[in-house]
């Protein structure tokens, strides 16, 4: 072949790589996802939440919306896309560990009776302001000292009625006529009803199922 040209054998076989490179991953691109909004927020099959952790992503979440969009640009697969999901999904998993942790401990300074105490602010206050905002406060009690202040909002709330919160079982017997918290919590329906009726409810606030 004369010097300075192009070896046409050479040439040919690169064409045919590149040919085929092309049909491969138009193949590839075919089978992928048609629109950003048809990946799924689906975990990896071998993705293990451990026991005591919840975890879902939330379908109008805009940073999912936002990694959907990328993973699209960039022709990922759905279990690419997946996998890139479990590695957020871990660092979630992680952080929500490090919280309960944390958590436990403060609840463990309470003594023995600090998860019952927790349990009987949490009725309270979900009776009191409804299911809803009573659990978006005792999401906020993240330390012992903040469940102890709310035990003292109780009393304060409930003293305004004639009633006195018992959350640890250390405050002075109650007045005739009222129960504690545990006995009331023994009550049924109908008891509970007949109880509540011996006060003047114009001066208590209303008494709501904390189980609706």
């Amino acid at each position: 072949m004369p010097e300075g040209f192009a070896d046409p054998t050479a040439f040919r076989t690169s064409y045919d790589q590149l040919a085929a490179f092309k049909a491969s991953d138009d193949v590839r691109r075919a089978t992928l996802p048609p629109s950003p909004t048809d990946y799924k927020a689906e975990l990896p099959a071998d993705f293990k939440v451990p026991d005591g952790v919840n975890f879902q992503f939330n379908a109008n979440d805009p940073l999912l919306a936002q990694a959907q969009a990328v993973a699209h640009k960039a022709g990922l697969s759905q279990e690419q896309f997946s996998q890139l999901l479990g590695i957020y999904a871990g660092g979630q998993v992680a952080s929500a560990q490090q919280i309960q942790t944390a958590r436990n401990a403060e609840v463990a300074k309470l003594g023995a009776t600090g998860p019952a105490r927790i349990d009987a602010l949490t009725t309270f206050f979900r009776a009191y302001l409804g299911e809803a905002d009573g659990n978006a406060v005792m999401a906020r009690a993240f330390t012992a000292a903040d469940v102890q202040r709310l035990e003292k909002m109780v009393s304060k709330i409930t003293g305004q009625g004639g009633a006195a919160f018992r959350g640890n079982g250390r405050e002075p017997p109650q007045p005739a006529g009222l129960v504690t918290n545990e006995q009331f919590a023994r009550m049924n329906d109908r008891d509970r009803l007949d109880y509540t009726r011996q006060f003047d409810q114009t001066k208590m606030p209303a008494w709501r199922d904390p189980r609706q």
